[in-house]
């Protein structure tokens, strides 16, 4: 299967350039991966405001109702013009399918950047750098993950499953490649939220003879949304179940058997996902049905990139 390369932000320290504080480059297997399946645009926030390599270390202050950059040493205040920065940076960016951030930092981190008060040495709490909290204002339903955060199975392949989704969407130019993407997808989102798969499907009918484009616009709202949140195992469930409905004349009492067995250990957290789905999809290319065959259901994202994992279960 051909994947349209997803177009991703990342903080240029996450496996790209030696430009984090402390003149470090940060190493992760997986980013290291992605490389020859991703269209990759770096950025260092604080380098770009003129911050050098190394530098000393900056802080997110919470002083009264001002959030404030700071680096303690020299008593500058870097948050006028990160922010500054941010504002211009994305809003120059026309299209892009999702972020990967370096965690814990005082520009990028997503959620895990830790927030002082002035007069108290320890942190109070986290929170979002200043730079991803921009991102989060203006791309807020787009996929944004931070690196460390890609160590954890489940989190990795909704990441991957979500940008690769979504940069699949570019292939759409008509209400006919409109109608081939969401058919293509059908099982896929119905894993994610079936309201919102029924919506999409209403949209993509055009009842109320949109042009393209604003079809096009109000799909792409709910697609974005649809990944806000991983798929649930109940979900994945009911769509393995359809998925076999299609089966249900053709197989043998001792099939339908097995397939329900591993269904309850699946149920049970017992056996992963992808030992259900390799027994559907041996009956979709068994009984030579096209339709399930093209599902992304089955093949999200590049196999390549599929990490062989116990813990790979939903």
């Amino acid at each position: 299967m051909n994947f349209i390369k997803p177009k991703i932000i990342i903080s240029k320290c996450l496996e790209h350039d030696a430009c984090r504080f402390d003149g470090q480059l940060i190493n992760n297997k997986y980013i290291k991966k992605l490389k020859s399946f991703i269209d990759f645009t770096t950025v260092c926030p604080e380098v770009e405001i003129g911050m050098g390599i190394p530098r000393k270390p900056i802080r997110i202050i919470h002083d009264d109702d001002k959030i404030m950059l700071r680096q303690s040493e020299t008593n500058i205040d870097f948050s006028t013009d990160m922010n500054n920065f941010s504002k211009d940076y994305l809003s120059k960016i026309k299209q892009i399918d999702g972020f990967i951030l370096k965690s814990a930092s005082p520009s990028c981190g997503i959620s895990s950047t830790k927030v002082f008060q002035r007069k108290h040495p320890a942190p109070i709490g986290k929170g979002p750098g200043l730079f991803a909290a921009e991102i989060i204002k203006i791309f807020p339903n787009h996929p944004k993950e931070e690196e460390k955060r890609l160590n954890n199975a489940l989190l990795r392949e909704h990441f991957f499953t979500a940008i690769f989704t979504i940069a699949d969407f570019r292939s759409v130019k008509s209400f006919d490649s409109l109608y081939k993407y969401h058919a293509k997808h059908k099982y896929l989102f119905m894993s994610y939220n079936q309201t919102l798969m029924r919506k999409m499907g209403k949209i993509a009918a055009n009842d109320y003879s949109l042009s393209i484009e604003e079809v096009k616009n109000l799909y792409y709202e709910s697609l974005l949304k649809i990944f806000i949140k991983k798929s649930r195992y109940k979900a994945n469930i009911n769509t393995q179940m359809h998925v076999m409905g299609y089966f249900k004349k053709d197989l043998t009492p001792k099939e339908k058997k097995l397939f329900l067995e591993k269904l309850e250990s699946y149920r049970n957290k017992k056996t992963p996902i992808s030992g259900i789905n390799n027994m559907l999809y041996s009956w979709i290319v068994r009984f030579e049905n096209e339709y399930l065959m093209n599902q992304s259901f089955f093949n999200p994202f590049p196999e390549e990139l599929i990490e062989e994992d116990v813990s790979r279960f939903l």
